[in-house]
């Protein structure tokens, strides 16, 4: 004869609690004394007693499952930030559910899949939804949060944003190349530009623009093939065979600053920053390296994937409070790839 499964009446007699008592101490947000959560857990493993998870979606209404939408797990930084994001989200008591929309036919299609369960939230990192299938989440008290992919005047109302601020990076590369002697400065994006690399870029233009020394400034703004190391390679190969030389140049990306560093070290013997200064933007690990020592625009994975979380408990708290806007700030690193 089978044992019979111990049910949370079970635990909460040998514990001497009540019912509910056991249903709480199994949520980590519910506030009870530590002692009591101690006598449940060691009754619970006494009895080897399991907590029910589908019987708690039904209760609540919600899951503890939250949808992490994401895309171009290859660029390193995406990778670095999608690990920090699962790590916050777990701290909070939640299962994290990635969905990669790289090679789906539309982030509308991966998102109505989401809804069968009953999730706790849905942050976007990739893609841009369409204001119809977020407002079904929102009409369902499910929260969003755009990450980087919308500004504060976005038309999908009733969503949380987290940005970092990509226009003040920009800035900063712009003045720390000027500052550095540069005249002749350059910005490069990937062609399908992300709205951060929209706004870094728009950021750069504006400051240099805006320079006291704009007179003898010139600004160039180049797009390459992709958003990678391959891209930056490529870019550097056509533009400098092409003998176009700035003397400043800042990328939007990291990882296409680290290509170009390749292609004109190896391709055509420049030196760096002798020949030519480049700033990035991300701090990738690989951007640390020695090969490359690349100053850069930092954007910290861990912070911006706290303010994520952190708006998404506020939200669950208070499900009818305005539409939350964060801004992350960035900062500049140097290394050895700007002339001081």
């Amino acid at each position: 004869m089978n044992k019979r499964q111990a049910t949370s009446a079970d635990v909460a007699a040998l514990a001497g609690v009540s019912q509910s008592t056991v249903s709480r101490s199994f949520d980590e947000n519910s506030r009870i004394s530590a002692a009591t959560r101690h006598r449940v857990f060691a009754a619970a493993k006494e009895l080897g007693y399991q907590i029910n998870k589908a019987a708690q979606t039904m209760i609540k209404q919600r899951s503890d499952l939250v949808g992490l939408v994401t895309a171009g797990l290859e660029d390193p930084f995406r990778s670095e930030f999608l690990n920090q994001l699962v790590i916050e989200v777990q701290k909070q008591g939640f299962r994290p559910m990635v969905i990669d929309v790289t090679q789906t036919q539309g982030i509308d299609n991966s998102l109505q899949a989401l809804m069968q369960y009953q999730l706790s939230g849905v942050i976007i990192t990739s893609g841009s939804p369409s204001e119809s299938i977020v407002q079904e989440f929102v009409s369902r008290s499910v929260p969003v949060i755009l990450v980087n992919r919308a500004d504060q005047e976005s038309d999908l109302s009733g969503v949380d944003i987290v940005n970092i601020d990509n226009i003040k990076g920009g800035e900063l590369a712009a003045e720390a190349l000027i500052g550095s002697g540069c005249k002749k400065v350059m910005v490069v994006r990937a062609k399908a530009s992300s709205y951060s690399s929209l706004m870094r870029t728009r950021g750069f233009i504006q400051a240099v623009s805006s320079h006291s020394a704009v007179k003898t400034l010139s600004v160039t703004e180049v797009e390459c093939e992709t958003g990678d190391y391959e891209g930056g390679y490529q870019l550097a190969r056509q533009l400098l065979a092409e003998q176009i030389m700035p003397d400043g140049i800042f990328f939007c990306m990291d990882h296409i600053a680290c290509g170009f560093m390749d292609a004109a070290r190896k391709e055509f013997q420049l030196s760096i920053p002798q020949d030519m200064s480049l700033i990035g933007f991300d701090d990738i690990r690989l951007s640390s390296y020695q090969s490359y020592a690349l100053t850069t625009i930092k954007q910290c994975p861990k912070l911006v994937s706290k303010a994520v979380v952190d708006s998404l408990v506020k939200r669950l708290e208070k499900p009818t409070t305005s539409a939350m806007y964060q801004v992350v700030p960035v900062e500049f690193v140097s290394r050895e790839t700007l002339t001081s």
